[in-house]
This record gives C-alpha cells, sequence and structure tokens, in this order.
C-alpha cells in the first residue's frame, strides 16, 4: 500500500500517526518513518492491527512469501 492509503484508510478508522505514537508511547516521527522507509515490527504490527490486515499485506516489499521479515520474493 502507497504511505497515503494507509494515512487514510487509518484516519478512516479514527486513528492518528499521532494517537498511535501516544499509545505506544514514541515519537510521531517514529511512526511516519515506519510507514515509508524505517522497518519496526512493533509499529507494522500495530498499524496493521488497526487496520485489520497482516503486515505482509500492507507492505510486501519487506516481507517474504508467507510473511516472515525480508526482501519480498527471496
Amino acid at each position: 500500500m502507497h504511505v497515503e492509503d494507509i494515512k487514510a484508510a487509518l484516519r478512516k478508522q479514527g486513528w492518528t500517526l499521532t494517537s498511535i505514537a501516544k499509545e505506544l508511547n514514541i515519537g510521531t516521527s517514529a511512526v511516519s518513518n515506519a510507514l515509508t522507509r524505517q522497518r519496526s515490527r512493533r509499529i507494522e504490527q500495530v498499524v496493521a492491527g488497526k487496520l485489520g490486515l497482516p503486515p505482509h499485506e500492507i507492505w510486501p516489499q519487506r516481507y517474504k512469501r508467507g510473511g516472515s521479515i525480508g526482501v519480498s520474493g527471496r
């Protein structure tokens, strides 16, 4: 998913990056970075849970087949 699609889906569920950051007791920039480039399994799992999707469906490029972390297709 594109990062803007993720943010829009979160907003539709009543969440913002700030509210997720507060829940996790981290900075908003950490959540933003996890959505765009920096991998954080913890943040990815929380975001995915809020969207009702497994992380590998949101970030397929970050996961191998079967949902394990790694480079897709390897």
